[in-house]
C-alpha cells in the first residue's frame, strides 16, 4: 500500500555525484583529462607471480596481460606504453585482494555521518583487530535509515607495513599507482588507501581551471546581480527627473487652480450680493408703478430689506394686494390700523413689506 505520508530522504551529495557521472560522457575526453576527470584506469592486481593489468575506459574493459616484477616485466611494460600512448594519461589503480585487505560492513549512529572518518578511527580497535595507526583505511556510507537513526558504512583497510612493502616493490619496477582500493562491487576509485608519501604531485591545471571557472561564475553572478540594479538606477534617475518636472508643473497647475477658485469665489460672492441686495432705483421705480392714482406717500423707511411706507389712499386695503403682486415685494401687511382723514376724506395707512431683488424673482416683473 502506498503511504503518501512517508518522508522522502534525499542524499543530495550522492545524487549530484551520480548525476555528474551520468552526464560526464557529454564532456569531450580531452577536456575531462584537462579537468582531472578522466575515466581511463589502468587497474593492477598483485598475485604471487606479478601483476595482472586491465585497461578500463568509456569503451569497456581490455585485459593487457600479466607482468612479472623483474627486468622482463619492465621491458614488457615499456613496449605496452609505446603501443598504447593513452596509458600514460590513465590513472593507475592498484586493487588489493581479500588476502591483502579487509572489507567490513558496519552499523553506526546517524550522527556519525557528519564526521565519518574520525568516528571510524576512534572506534577502529573496537571494530577491527587493529588500531587506527596500524592500518590504512577508508570508509564509505552506503545507506541512511532515519527510522532506526543508523547508517550503513562499508570499511576497507589494510595493514600499513603490508601496503608500504607492496608499493615499494612496485616502485622498484616502475609501477606507481595513483589510487589504491580493494576488489569488490564498489566503483573504481570509490576508496583510496594510497598513503600520502606515495602520492605524485597533482597537476595544477585542473585546480587553476576550476578556480578560473569559479571566478568567472562569481563574476557572472555579480554582473547579473549588479547590471539590473544599475539599469534600474539609471531608469530611476530618469524617472526622478521626470517626476521633478511633473511636480513643478503640478504645483503651477495647483497654483492656477487656487487662483481660479478664488476668482470663482469672488465672482459668486458678487453675484450672491447682487441677487440678495435689491437696487434702490428699481425698488422705487416698482413702488411708483404699483401705487395707484390719488394715493399719496408722505413717509418711506428702508432698512435691512424691510420697507415701511406711510400715506393716504382712497382704499388702503387694496394697496396690500397691489404691492404683494409685485415681484419686488413679499410678506406685505399693515403696521397699524387704517384711519380716516376727515379733512381729505382719504384713509391713512402704514404698510410694511419685505423687499426682494425683483430682477431675479421667479415672478416676471411687469413692464409697461
Amino acid at each position: 500500500m502506498l503511504k503518501l505520508d512517508t518522508p522522502i530522504n534525499l542524499d543530495v551529495a550522492r545524487f549530484l555525484h551520480w548525476w555528474r557521472g551520468e552526464l560526464s560522457f557529454l564532456v569531450p575526453a580531452r577536456l575531462r583529462k584537462l579537468l582531472g576527470k578522466a575515466s581511463e584506469y589502468l587497474v593492477l592486481t598483485k598475485d604471487d607471480d606479478g601483476l595482472n593489468a586491465v585497461y578500463h575506459d568509456d569503451e569497456g574493459i581490455r585485459p593487457l596481460g600479466h607482468f612479472t616484477l623483474d627486468d622482463g616485466g619492465s621491458r614488457k611494460r615499456e613496449r605496452l606504453l609505446e603501443s598504447m600512448p593513452t596509458l600514460t594519461e590513465a590513472k593507475v589503480l592498484l586493487r588489493l585482494t581479500p588476502g591483502q585487505a579487509m572489507r567490513k560492513t558496519l552499523k553506526l549512529p546517524l550522527a556519525a555521518e557528519e564526521n565519518l572518518s574520525r568516528v571510524v578511527a576512534f572506534e577502529m580497535d573496537r571494530l577491527t583487530p587493529f588500531k587506527s595507526d596500524q592500518v590504512y583505511y577508508a570508509a564509505r556510507q552506503l545507506e541512511r535509515s532515519p527510522a532506526t537513526r543508523q547508517i550503513t558504512v562499508e570499511l576497507i583497510l589494510t595493514p600499513r607495513n603490508k601496503l608500504d612493502a607492496l608499493l615499494e616493490e612496485l616502485a622498484v619496477w616502475g609501477w606507481r599507482p595513483n589510487i589504491v582500493d580493494m576488489a569488490g562491487d564498489s566503483p573504481l576509485g570509490a576508496y583510496d588507501l594510497l598513503p600520502e608519501k606515495y602520492r605524485s604531485p597533482r597537476n595544477p591545471w585542473p585546480y587553476r581551471i576550476n578556480l578560473a571557472l569559479a571566478a568567472l561564475i562569481v563574476l557572472l553572478v555579480i554582473v547579473l546581480g549588479v547590471l539590473p540594479i544599475w539599469s534600474n538606477r539609471s531608469l530611476a534617475l530618469d524617472l526622478e527627473q521626470e517626476v521633478k518636472k511633473a511636480s513643478k508643473t503640478a504645483k503651477e497647475v495647483e497654483s492656477l487652480r487656487h487662483e481660479m477658485e478664488d476668482l470663482v469665489h469672488q465672482t459668486r460672492f458678487l453675484q450672491q450680493r447682487k441677487r440678495a441686495e435689491p437696487a434702490m432705483v428699481d425698488m422705487l421705480q416698482e413702488l411708483t408703478d404699483v401705487m395707484p392714482d390719488q394715493t399719496w406717500l408722505n413717509g418711506l423707511q428702508y432698512r435691512d430689506h424691510r420697507l415701511v411706507i406711510q400715506g393716504q389712499s382712497p382704499s388702503a386695503s387694496a394697496l396690500i394686494e397691489l404691492i404683494e403682486a409685485s415681484p419686488f415685494f413679499q410678506n406685505t401687511s399693515f403696521v397699524s390700523p387704517v384711519t380716516k382723514d376727515t379733512a381729505s376724506g382719504l384713509e391713512r395707512f402704514q404698510i410694511a413689506s419685505e423687499v426682494v431683488n425683483g430682477r431675479f424673482s421667479e415672478k416676471p416683473a411687469s413692464s409697461e
